[in-house]
């Protein structure tokens, strides 16, 4: 019921999770019927393969009939696409008025949470299925992918949950900051000890980038009355 990806990993869900971005961009620009159908498909693909229906984390890789893929490939989690498809699901839920795509992103982002470290707060790229640390690196992008999360979640959370996910949000972009350059370009991946790996500025950041300041530009008519201290924007 998915797509082949090219290349080493043909089963995955980062592909679908891009996919489905695309469908729900045409669906919001006024596209026929069919984006919205394989938007309903891919989701249905994520809750039936993708995301472990106990514990509520995203895999990365699967075999041919969508179970999780042999060895450490079927065990990755990677914190930022927890992050990544928690904000997807979340527009999804509201746009169908979806109660478990909604519940689904909360514990997704619960499952990213744990993946931050303390170095300062920072998003790593890997853990194990059991919740352990697989790489202790931590990319520019899982970074933007937390503050659109927090900042999407906090619109419509309870009082006391919408301050803990503002603070999030505000951890998430001074986490961002760091990678930012005075050059206008960026580094890519921090290292566990601190400092950047030197290397050009990959060009696949910015989409990142720039979709997480658009996130906080939607979200901030819902956020700016009690809480632009919090957000450091005051």
């Amino acid at each position: 019921g998915g797509f082949r990806e090219a290349g080493d990993h043909p089963y995955q869900a980062n592909a679908h999770m891009h996919l489905l971005e695309a469908c729900m961009a045409w669906e919001e620009a006024g596209g026929d019927a069919g984006w919205s159908s394989l938007a309903d498909r891919l989701v249905a693909l994520a809750f039936a393969a993708f995301i472990d229906p106990d514990a509520g984390f995203l895999r990365e890789f699967f075999s041919p009939d969508w179970t999780p893929a042999e060895g450490e490939d079927g065990t990755l989690v990677e914190p930022g696409h927890q992050f990544e498809w928690a904000w997807l699901l979340t527009r999804y839920g509201r746009s169908r008025g979806d109660d478990r795509a909604l519940a689904a992103a909360t514990r997704l982002y619960a499952a990213g949470r744990s993946g931050v470290a303390d170095r300062p707060a920072i998003v790593i790229d890997a853990l194990n299925a059991d919740g352990s640390v697989r790489s202790r690196q931590a990319r520019l992008w899982p970074q933007t992918e937390w503050l659109k999360a927090a900042l999407i979640l906090a619109e419509t959370a309870s009082p006391k949950d919408r301050a803990a996910l503002l603070d999030d949000a505000a951890t998430a972009l001074r986490a961002l900051w760091l990678y930012l350059t005075p050059e206008g370009l960026w580094h890519d991946k921090h290292l566990p000890g601190g400092g950047f790996v030197e290397e050009p500025a990959p060009a696949s950041s910015l989409y990142h980038i720039m979709a997480g300041f658009q996130q906080l530009a939607v979200s901030w008519p819902d956020v700016a009355d009690d809480d632009e201290a919090r957000l450091g924007l005051d």
